[in-house]
């Protein structure tokens, strides 16, 4: 290509390049595939492979060039994309982004896909551009196209606004709302989860025979591996010392719903990395007898008796939020205070900085959904509750008065969720639920946006510290029964302060409140 060399035969580059580069993402193909590219310095774990051709197609440009891709939407929150959209950031100026969002544009690939169009610009800061996203779950290929010319009534159309030092190593995520999502970050007394209080589930590798394994090894499917039923349990006579290995498994997104990590009939033998030594196991034989029947079919790093990623077991013990990682309609976020051994379809968070119920509270808001779906990380209409949006949520820190009360209140979520029998006879335990959840969701509202509740009269903690009793502190399930439907009737007086505050949020407060209520 002569054009593209100047009068001393150096290269001058491309003045566009436009591809839909292939598909790869480390992790879920041969290891080895990625081996040659692990020197690049684009390189980054977790990747997918069209990363890479995106910041080289960069490189080949000229200095006014244009890169134009159709690409995986994740990218803009992806763990292994933060080079990509550093690169973005620093080189160049974004010029569209067209999102199909859960749209399967390729019949060959079930992939949600963007374009995306740069231009090689590493000084013009504070500029604007266009940016398009079909929102609806069930949009049609039809709708996605008709959003190039802009005629879908399904999709969002505005100008974000590009400060280049607010997008350094953060997503690149883009709302009509960033003036509210702006003041819920800028309170001055959040925190974030650090590294340190949360952390992904058991990965066993494996723990139960797939029709995969047992179309290669001849092992009936659902047979345990480290993962066991009560019935396998039972059936290895393990001794006293044996069953210490023994410990309640949760590996289905069915054992956790909002607020409540359901009973569980799963058992995982939780083995740390010292058991990859061989003779580890010699003192419990009918565990190693167990295990060693499958020692071909185990590919952990820790084999042959160690989970591939056990994890800090602590984390698993006592009081801890589980969140489900893939969240369909809701955030998934539960309380459970004992041995709940969760596996990686699941994140853990523990921290000691505030009070763990009320957190509980705090992410299953509506708030907290408002932020994950414009600033968190999304496939299609799904939320993905990985460490990367996890660690970014901007966490309300308030009084232990106000920590206690929203505690209080998912008490009785939980109790309500998990009693069998009605506290009402003329309301349903899931009615009343969703009552006391709107009420958290105006405690966590005015937590953000105090002064301007207060000025629209609708503010609701006062008068829920004086209204909700706490029922920790019971024994009985009728106790806690009559406490709870005494504090519900109150609220549906006609006169109930709460009750009608509730219904005030989206009136009084149409530039904040109703967008996040509808958003």
């Amino acid at each position: 290509y002569p054009q593209l060399l100047d009068d001393k035969g150096a290269f001058i580059g491309f003045d566009i390049i436009i591809a839909n580069p292939p598909y790869l993402t480390e992790g879920r193909i041969s290891k080895t595939l990625f081996e040659p590219y692990k020197s690049s310095p684009y390189y980054k774990g977790k990747m997918d492979i069209w990363y890479m051709f995106a910041c080289n197609g960069l490189d080949l440009l000229n200095k006014d060039g244009i890169l134009c891709f159709i690409a995986t939407n994740n990218w803009v929150t992806s763990f292994g994309a933060s080079k990509l959209r550093d690169k973005v950031m620093k080189e160049t100026r974004i010029c569209n982004l067209v999102d199909f969002g859960a749209v399967m544009m390729f019949e060959s690939a079930s992939i949600q896909t963007m374009i995306m169009m740069f231009q090689i610009d590493g000084v013009t800061d504070n500029y604007t551009f266009d940016y398009r996203k079909l929102q609806a779950f069930k949009a049609t290929e039809k709708e996605a196209i008709s959003i190039l010319n802009r005629t879908s009534h399904e999709a969002e159309y505005y100008t974000p606004t590009i400060k280049r030092a607010s997008f350094e190593g953060k997503s690149l995520t883009f709302s009509k709302c960033d003036n509210i999502l702006d003041k819920i970050c800028s309170k001055n007394d959040n925190i974030f989860l650090e590294e340190d209080e949360l952390t992904n589930g058991i990965h066993p590798h494996y723990d139960f025979i797939n029709k995969k394994l047992s179309e290669r090894y001849g092992f009936q499917i659902g047979e345990g591996i480290f993962g066991l039923s009560d019935s396998e349990v039972a059936a290895l006579k393990l001794t006293k010392s044996e069953l210490e290995f023994i410990k309640p498994y949760y590996n289905s997104s069915d054992s956790v719903i909002r607020y409540v990590v359901r009973a569980t009939d799963l058992s995982i033998i939780y083995t740390t990395s010292k058991y990859k030594d061989p003779n580890s196991m010699n003192r419990y034989p009918q565990l190693k007898a167990h295990l060693d029947r499958f020692r071909d079919v185990i590919s952990s790093d820790n084999k042959p008796y160690g989970l591939h990623r056990a994890r800090v077991e602590s984390f698993f013990v006592g009081e801890k939020i589980v969140a489900l990682r893939k969240c369909a309609g809701k955030p998934v976020f539960a309380y459970a205070n004992g041995n709940n051994y969760m596996s990686a379809t699941f994140y853990v968070i523990k921290t000691d900085r505030v009070n763990m119920k009320y957190l509980t509270g705090l992410l299953n808001s509506h708030l907290i959904e408002f932020w994950l779906k414009n600033k968190g990380k999304m496939q299609g209409a799904n939320y993905q509750l990985d460490k990367e949006p996890l660690q970014q949520i901007p966490i309300a820190v308030p009084s232990k008065r106000v920590q206690n009360l929203i505690s209080d209140i998912v008490d009785y979520v939980v109790f309500l969720k998990t009693e069998q029998s009605p506290v009402s006879e003329l309301v349903s335990n899931e009615t009343i639920s969703l009552i006391f959840e709107k009420i958290i969701d105006g405690c966590v509202y005015e937590l953000y946006f105090e002064e301007h509740m207060k000025s629209q009269e609708i503010n609701i903690i006062d008068s829920a510290v004086e209204l909700i009793k706490p029922i920790f502190h019971l024994s009985s399930d009728v106790e806690k029964a009559d406490v709870v439907l005494n504090v519900f009737m109150n609220i549906k007086k006609t006169d109930n302060a709460i009750r009608n505050r509730l219904e005030l949020f989206t009136l009084r407060s149409p530039d904040i409140l109703k967008l996040i209520i509808e958003g």
